[in-house]
């Protein structure tokens, strides 16, 4: 999908989509490319397809936040790397306040130079590693995409996540929270009928 049919999908789903979101998606991936080479943010394969694959993707997260009543809620991205998909969330919800967990020092002073480009605000940029680096912290919503080791990831998220909060998970069966502490929902709309959407996407809520 191109981003002038992400637009339209927004609003067909009774979205109000801000004036500025081709704009800042646009300038999203420029300052990928552009710093692709010292960050290592993305494959070369990938930053040649940033606005039809990993755009897609993050967008189609956004309705799933506004069903959940959480458009104005606060997300967790960890492993963010060059900000998927967090930031194009935020660029469509400027009422979601973000944080964003990043290990690597380059990728991170990527991320701040974003912020800073686009005007996000409610934007904060954590540098360490999960879970660790918000142990004292708590999130609606937890994104974790593109982490080297999935299931090390989803083990630790299930000894950290408060109750009520929801993990969007797509990174393979979350077989690590089949416990009753844990609602797990297969999660299926437009978005995954139409592509946009890689691979399959979990809600995972902590409920006691």
């Amino acid at each position: 999908m191109q981003p002038e049919q992400l637009i339209a999908a927004l609003q067909h789903e009774g979205l109000e989509v801000p004036a500025t979101v081709s704009k800042q998606w646009a300038r999203h991936c420029a300052l990928m490319r552009e710093w692709n080479k010292v960050a290592s943010l993305v494959s070369i394969g990938d930053a040649r397809q940033l606005e039809t694959i990993h755009l897609p993707d993050a967008v189609s997260l956004v309705a799933v936040v506004v069903r959940l009543g959480l458009a104005e809620g606060s997300l967790l991205d960890i492993g963010t790397g060059g900000g998927y998909p967090a930031i194009p969330m935020k660029i469509v919800l400027p009422g979601l306040r973000v944080t964003l967990v990043e290990r690597s020092v380059k990728k991170v002073g990527f991320l701040r130079k974003v912020v800073a480009a686009l005007g996000l605000q409610d934007v904060e940029i954590i540098h360490g590693n999960f879970p660790a680096a918000v142990a004292d912290r708590a999130a609606d919503l937890v994104t974790a995409r593109a982490v080297e080791t999935p299931e090390k990831i989803r083990r630790a998220l299930a000894a950290w996540m408060p109750v009520g909060t929801v993990f969007l998970s797509q990174s393979g069966v979350p077989n690590e929270f089949e416990t009753p502490m844990f609602h797990v929902e297969h999660w299926q709309d437009n978005w995954t009928q139409s592509g946009a959407r890689r691979g399959e996407l979990y809600l995972v809520r902590r409920t006691q």
